[in-house]
């Protein structure tokens, strides 16, 4: 079974993801780590022919990690503890909207799918990357909402941190991630759209567990 979870940055979906695969024994993907694993290899580069060649030679695989979640090796090293720098908070956006780039990691994502149940997050899963999935969701709030979330988030990071900036960064990004002509972010046509602005994350998780139920 396919879980396609989709939404903007800072929308929660990749910790109430984690959750929900967790809760149904699931296999879970968080496909923007991908995306920055990518823009790890494309540090200082700004032409997109050279990203794409980047990315192209990069060596970009998928580990199993305890819990089932998937972790991203680049190069055969496990980047995940760098993958939030800000080398890669600025480029990411650009990074991803580069159709080499897209092509290449879309094929690893869909190869993976077939490997069992899933669930799967990004902002192009139930659109392109899974449009088959027998459960796609669309998890959005407000840009305020979402902007405060990653701000406490720093702040408990002990980053420092300014509430305007953050807002800024996410608007662009949103603008970025929806303008881009390959793959933009949008809610797939047949996918539950989840506000959750005033949500708690145990209350998200449980009306994504009840979408799953209701369509097996």
């Amino acid at each position: 079974m396919k879980v396609a979870i989709d939404g903007p940055v800072s929308s929660g979906k990749s910790t109430a993801g984690s959750l929900l695969a967790r809760r149904l024994r699931f296999s879970f993907l968080d496909t923007g780590l991908m995306y920055r694993a990518a823009t790890l290899a494309a540090v200082g580069l700004d032409d997109e022919s050279d990203v794409a060649s980047a990315v192209e030679r990069a060596d970009i695989k998928l580990a199993a990690r305890s819990g089932r979640a998937v972790g991203i090796m680049l190069e055969g090293e496990d980047v995940g503890g760098r993958l939030r720098g800000p080398e890669v908070e600025r480029s990411v956006s650009f990074v991803s909207a580069v159709p080499a780039v897209r092509e290449k990691l879309v094929a690893v994502q869909q190869r993976f799918a077939e490997t069992g149940d899933v669930v799967m997050v990004g902002r192009d899963i139930g659109t392109v990357v899974l449009p088959a999935a027998e459960v796609k969701i669309y998890l959005t709030a407000s840009a305020e909402t979402r902007a405060r979330r990653r701000h406490e988030e720093r702040v408990a990071a002990s980053e420092e941190s300014s509430y305007d900036e953050v807002l800024s960064e996410l608007r662009e990004r949103d603008r970025i991630d929806s303008g881009r002509q390959m793959s933009p972010l949008r809610p797939a046509d047949d996918a539950h759209i989840l506000q959750t602005d005033g949500l708690t994350l145990e209350e998200v998780v449980a009306s994504m567990a009840k979408l799953v139920e209701e369509a097996r």
